[in-house]
């Protein structure tokens, strides 16, 4: 009595199956063009949903991106993929995902970010050394803001040459580590020095504004400051967009 319904439910599960394997196979040019119709980031695509690489620009960044779809993440109600992403030295890649709440999740991010694509965020003159990502994971929902961050970075410093109130100026820029977390809806990168003392917090709110306040011990760097505060004071704040040019 029970084996026809049985037999329908692996007839579905193979229906299902099929008709997910046919998707994976749809040129990722065509279904780009056909509903991003003003697409201005990617091109030169090539693959299709399963696997693929594209090229990309946004703002003054460019740089290529290469994915592999994960079908299992489906069970999970999200469409993921692991992506690598690449612009100039900057490399990253990562578990990226959307789910049907409308959420971006982000997990196991790696790699490093080179000072040109700092760059582009901010216009200084960057030391050399790479910032590297480690166990980055998060959340990300527009209305809601970010949401289950983790994560480190570290960088090794150097000589950085910067613009502040119409002057030039420098800093030898301590070896610096970070910790990554959720503060309110927006991502927190809390900045120490070796010793573990506060030297910036940087912030990012969910319309891609970053807030940077830097402490009175970080600027003690700078061979030309003479500031009086507190070591652990905030003594210089900037907001901008994360992207030159606006979000």
């Amino acid at each position: 009595m029970n084996k026809k319904p049985k037999n329908m439910k692996w007839l579905v599960i193979a229906v299902i199956s099929f008709l997910v394997f046919v998707l994976l196979q749809v040129p990722a040019s065509w279904l780009i063009s056909k509903f991003y119709k003003d697409n201005q980031v990617l091109q030169n695509v090539s693959g299709n949903i399963w696997q693929g690489q594209a090229d990309w620009r946004k703002g003054e960044m460019r740089g290529s991106i290469i994915w592999k779809t994960r079908p299992l993440d489906l069970i999970l109600l999200r469409a993921a993929a692991n992506i690598e992403i690449f612009s100039g030295k900057t490399q990253l890649k990562a578990i990226m995902g959307y789910g049907i709440n409308k959420k971006v999740i982000v997990r196991d991010l790696q790699g490093q970010i080179s000072p040109e694509t700092l760059k582009a965020i901010i216009n200084w003159q960057w030391p050399a050394n790479q910032i590297q990502l480690k166990d980055v994971q998060l959340d990300f929902k527009k209305q809601q803001g970010f949401s289950s961050v983790q994560g480190e970075l570290q960088w090794a410093g150097g000589e950085l040459v910067y613009t502040f109130a119409d002057r030039q100026d420098q800093m030898n820029m301590p070896s610096l580590n970070g910790q990554l977390q959720d503060v309110d809806g927006k991502l927190q990168f809390n900045i120490q020095d070796q010793r573990k003392q506060k030297m910036a917090n940087i912030m990012l709110d969910p319309n891609m504004m970053l807030d940077v306040q830097l402490t009175q011990r970080l600027l003690m760097n700078v061979p030309s400051y003479d500031g009086k505060a507190g070591l652990d004071t905030f003594v210089v704040s900037t907001r901008k967009p994360l992207m030159q040019g606006g979000s």
